[in-house]
C-alpha cells in the first residue's frame, strides 16, 4: 500500500486499486472489529465480563475464566500481540475493579477468587531505555517477566505490582501499595514499597506480627493446590458483585 494526495483526502494504493484513505480506514475499522468479536468469544468464559469503556489490545492473549469480572475503563495492553499464547490470565470467581491496568512482559496471572480495588496496576513490562538517542515510545517493551497474583488475594484500591513478582495465595495487600519484589503466601502487606507486616497462624486461626510467625506455622499452611481445592469445594457457585464493575451496571435506591 502506499499514499498519494488528492485534494483534502489521500488515495490509498490497495493491490491495483486506489482508494480514498478515509474509505481505507473504515475497512480497516470493519475488519478488526470482526477479528476482535471472534477472538472475544473464545477469551470470555461463561458470566466473564470485561466492563464499558474498557480497551483490550490484543484479545486473542486475554483469558478470563467463568464469572470473572473486570471493571470498567479498564485498559488490558497486551504489548506482544504476535505471541501464540495467553499473556493477560483472569482466574474464576475473580473481581477486579475498574480502571485497571494490565501491561504484561510474558504473563499477568490473576488467580481465581481474586478481589482487586479500583486503580490498580499491573505493570509487567517497561519500555526499552538502553539507548537514550531512540524516542523511548518506538524502542519497544520489555519481553521476559511473569506476574503472578495467587489465589485468593486482595488488592487494595491504588496497588501498582512491578516486574517479575509473586503475590502469594491468600494475601492482602493494602491500599496505595507499591509491591516490586515477592510477597509470600498468607501475608498483609503495605506501604511503598510494599513490607510484610503480618502473616496468617492457621494453628491459632488469627493474623500474628512477622516476628511471632513460626516455622510450625509456616508448615502448617496449606498449599496452593490443596487451597484452591478447598475454596472451590466451599464456594462453588460464589456471587461476584457485577455491580459494582461501574456505572454501566446502573445505580441502587
Amino acid at each position: 500500500m502506499s499514499g498519494l494526495g488528492y485534494g483534502m483526502d489521500v488515495l490509498v494504493t490497495w493491490g491495483r486499486r486506489a482508494i480514498p484513505s478515509r474509505l481505507w480506514m473504515g475497512m480497516r475499522r470493519f475488519r478488526d472489529a470482526t477479528h476482535c468479536r471472534a477472538a472475544k468469544r473464545t477469551s470470555l468464559a461463561p458470566g466473564s465480563l470485561v466492563g464499558k469503556h474498557s480497551q483490550v489490545l490484543g484479545w486473542r492473549s486475554v483469558k478470563l475464566g467463568r464469572n470473572a469480572v473486570v471493571g470498567d475503563g479498564a485498559v488490558l495492553n497486551v504489548n506482544h500481540r504476535g505471541r501464540n499464547s495467553v499473556q493477560i490470565a483472569v482466574g474464576h470467581s475473580s473481581f477486579v475493579g475498574a480502571r485497571s491496568f494490565f501491561s504484561p512482559a510474558e504473563l499477568i496471572e490473576i488467580g481465581a477468587f481474586a478481589l482487586v480495588g479500583i486503580d490498580c496496576k499491573f505493570l509487567g513490562a517497561g519500555h526499552l531505555y538502553s539507548d537514550p538517542m531512540k524516542p523511548y515510545i518506538a524502542t519497544g517493551t520489555s519481553t521476559e517477566g511473569r506476574m503472578v497474583i495467587g489465589t485468593n488475594c486482595w488488592l487494595g484500591v491504588g496497588v501498582t505490582v512491578l516486574g517479575s513478582v509473586t503475590i502469594g495465595h491468600g494475601s492482602v495487600i493494602g491500599a496505595n501499595s507499591f509491591v516490586r519484589s515477592n510477597i509470600p503466601p498468607f501475608s498483609i502487606a503495605i506501604g511503598d514499597p510494599a513490607r510484610v507486616i503480618r502473616r496468617y497462624d492457621p494453628i491459632g486461626r488469627d493474623w500474628v506480627a512477622t516476628d511471632q510467625f513460626t516455622p510450625e506455622m509456616d508448615a502448617a499452611l496449606p498449599d496452593p493446590e490443596s487451597y484452591l481445592a478447598a475454596l472451590e469445594a466451599q464456594h462453588p457457585n460464589l456471587a461476584i458483585p457485577v455491580l459494582a464493575a461501574g456505572p454501566s451496571q446502573g445505580d441502587l435506591p
